[in-house]
């Protein structure tokens, strides 16, 4: 009886480990639903209905997915058996193992995906010609615009077999981009993820809590907290953080038994800075779970006085190209097994200590829609002599990487709002959305339209900004051309404009109050 009992806690964990929240848009035969529509070699028919299948995400680890696009319990547990034996290799064999994978990547892609076959012709390579992580540069760079402009050009010729899912994600960049991630590259999040979140102690069946905005924003609720209990997950709504909220959300944080807290940087700090002011702790947990941005040491030691653990920084992209995660011990490991990460324009850091340099990625597991020296859009900070972990674990490491830190909007009622970016996800027809905050009660949303962009749909983006800000905010929305929004020095492109660097630039455009 306790075995079976293991058994179904370790299934409940199992399933919710990794899950996406997924709508279903287009017309279909309810009868033979399909996740594309893909023929045998050489057969040829008139186009079918498909299922299109629309999956809004959180920056790095969005939780909860539907079964039968990412349940793939026996590829799951070969992968976490490998991926666990992985990270304590030699590194030689981690390199042999790399190659052998980055091979059949680079066969499959010159095969089978229209626009590698015309990189690898133009520069007179074939696959045979790429057999080391080295010879790898000869091939030229895939930028972040020529992969959002290439449509299904980037998309393998033959998805049968793959189970490929699109999922629709702007991320930080602004700029929609769909995806297509086949049955393995989703069998390798469910996988790195178990691997990483066990550094932080989590077992399977543990409660764990999830500190985003888009489990409520999808099901309209104003609610602060929500419990799935087969999933095993206490939501807590970042959007609502504040003093007044933060002895309930501590209280459920006990109550629910939550081992471990996840969620973007910048949230959980302002999480733990209202839970400072309101004067609650709640009972230490194993570990907090850091993505899509990079804390800063202030914030890393509240955090870690408030809830009385260490800090698991995790670094990724929906590309699924390059995985960095943060062990027990504080070094950053760039996971060899996930994908390679190559670096170009290496310079000295402003203090000479240590270096810089972009990152560009390549995917070793997603087959139906392949990224292959990818501009990741981050700068990477490395050592100058390579540095071994006192974990003892052989994954390469960097120092710290940058460019990954939001800037917030704060609400008249003084909470923090970092997830703002999610929300052209919910819209149809942007093509890239800017949060300027020109005054303390007064937000404008910059955006740049297609045709599909219509009243219905500038509505619904007022109305979701609205219930993340609150009713005190006033709220504007200007359309404009992408030469009229805020880039950094740098030209890497800003979502979020706060208060007090909003009259940097300022629009013509025309704007709608609500």
């Amino acid at each position: 009886m306790e075995r079976m009992m293991k058994r179904q806690t370790e299934g409940r964990a199992f399933f919710a480990m990794s899950c996406i929240e997924a709508d279903v848009q287009g017309e279909f035969p309810p009868s033979k639903p399909r996740r594309f529509c893909v023929d045998k070699p050489g057969e040829t028919r008139p186009e079918r209905p498909c299922r299109v299948v629309s999956i809004r995400l959180q920056p790095a680890m969005a939780i909860v997915f539907r079964i039968r696009d990412f349940f793939h319990p026996l590829l799951i547990n070969r992968l976490r058996c490998e991926f666990e034996r992985n990270q304590w290799k030699a590194p030689e064999a981690l390199a042999d193992m790399q190659e052998k994978r980055l091979n059949e990547i680079l066969a499959h892609s010159y095969a089978s995906v229209p626009i590698y076959r015309a990189k690898f012709d133009a520069a007179g390579l074939k696959p045979s010609d790429i057999r080391t992580n080295e010879d790898l540069k000869k091939l030229p760079v895939l930028s972040r615009a020529e992969a959002r402009s290439a449509g299904k050009a980037l998309h393998a010729s033959r998805l049968r077999g793959l189970h490929p899912v699109e999922y629709h994600s702007s991320g930080t960049s602004g700029t929609p981009f769909a995806m297509l991630h086949d049955k393995n590259a989703n069998a390798l999040e469910f996988a790195y993820y178990w691997r990483h979140w066990s550094w932080a102690g989590y077992r399977l069946g543990d409660s764990f809590a999830d500190l985003g905005s888009v489990y409520f924003l999808t099901r309209k609720s104003d609610d602060i907290q929500a419990w799935q209990p087969l999933l095993r997950r206490l939501n807590l709504s970042s959007h609502q953080v504040s003093p007044t909220n933060a002895p309930l959300m501590a209280r459920e944080l006990e109550r629910r038994d939550c081992k471990i807290l996840k969620g973007v940087a910048s949230t959980v700090y302002h999480l733990a800075l209202s839970m400072e002011e309101a004067g609650v702790r709640p009972r230490p947990l194993r570990g907090v779970i850091s993505t899509g941005e990079t804390l800063l040491p202030h914030q890393r030691a509240l955090i870690k006085d408030i809830f009385g653990c260490l800090i698991f920084d995790s670094y990724g992209h929906m590309e699924r190209t390059v995985a960095v995660s943060q062990c027990e011990k504080g070094g950053r490991h760039v996971n060899s097994d996930y994908g390679l990460l190559e670096f170009t324009n290496i310079r000295p850091s402003p203090d000479g200590t240590t270096l810089l340099a972009e990152g560009l990625g390549t995917g070793l597991h997603n087959r139906a829609m392949p990224f292959i020296r990818y501009e990741t859009g981050d700068t990477f900070e490395l050592f100058r002599d390579p540095q071994p972990c006192p974990c003892g674990r052989t994954f390469p490491l960097v120092k710290a990487i940058h460019g990954r830190q939001e800037e917030c909007v704060v609400t008249p009622d003084g909470r923090h709002l970092t997830s703002l970016f999610v929300l052209p996800e919910f819209v149809t027809g942007l093509r890239e959305t800017q949060f300027v905050q020109e005054k303390a009660d007064s937000l404008v949303i910059r955006v740049v339209t297609g045709n599909e962009f219509d009243a219905n749909q500038e509505e619904q983006l007022k109305s979701f900004t609205q219930r993340l800000t609150g009713p005190s905010m006033r709220i504007s929305i200007a359309r404009c051309q992408r030469d009229d929004l805020v880039r950094a020095r740098s030209g890497k492109f800003r979502t979020v404009i706060p208060l007090q660097s909003s009259t940097a630039d300022k629009s013509p455009a025309s704007t709608s109050p609500v």
